[in-house]
């Protein structure tokens, strides 16, 4: 991969013989076109449904991921989708093809230095889930950083979420659900976010309920 600061003659996009120009971030990207090979080996198919298994998870959840993961990709030619599928398809998939299957404990949402939820607890309650954590302990500064939450029903294939919740000073977070989602087990995550969506903090599994 090259990158064309200005382009040869200029900036430029779209695809030339064998080379695909495009810009990220600002930056102009020129890459090599992908030759396609016959889908033989079981390795090519493991590979092939390890990322159609966690696209099919990831499926809307961009909002969430774009908080979670938007500060990593800042600067760089990384798009935050990008990093997102890239770090759990390696680290939250288990088993081989074609039994290939999320790895709920081992999915991150969200990657940084931002304090995490300290002894943060996820539970069902009349219409909802709750979420809480602990309010002692961390700095004032941090007090306004808003929570993240995802519930995810393996079920349905649903997931329910707030991107910019409450305040990490208030403990608590209510996540309303549908009727026909309340006797559905869910797979339960939090995490945090700055006021200004500069930092985050690392995503933490809080168990199925």
């Amino acid at each position: 991969m090259g990158k064309l600061l200005g382009g040869i003659y200029g900036p430029t996009t779209g695809t030339t013989g064998n080379l695909t120009s495009y810009v990220l971030n600002g930056q102009n990207i020129i890459r090599m076109r992908a030759h396609s090979r016959t889908r033989s080996s079981e390795r090519q198919l493991d590979n092939e449904m390890r990322m159609k298994v966690i696209s099919d998870f990831f499926f809307h959840m961009k909002p969430i991921l774009k908080a979670g993961f938007g500060p990593a990709a800042k600067n760089t030619t990384k798009n935050y989708y990008n990093i997102a599928v890239s770090y759990n398809k390696k680290h939250a998939l288990k088993g081989f093809y074609p039994n290939v299957e999320v790895d709920y404990p081992n999915v991150l949402l969200s990657d940084g230095d931002l304090l995490p939820a300290e002894n943060p607890v996820a539970k069902r309650v009349s219409g909802g889930i709750e979420f809480t954590w602990d309010t002692d302990g961390f700095a004032w500064g941090n007090g306004a950083d808003q929570v993240m939450v995802l519930a995810y029903f393996p079920e349905s294939g649903r997931r329910e979420m707030f991107c910019y919740g409450a305040r990490r000073m208030e403990g608590r977070e209510f996540l309303p659900l549908q009727d026909n989602q309340m006797e559905q087990p869910a797979e339960t995550y939090i995490s945090f976010i700055s006021p200004d969506r500069s930092e985050v903090a690392r995503s933490i599994y809080l168990g199925q309920v």
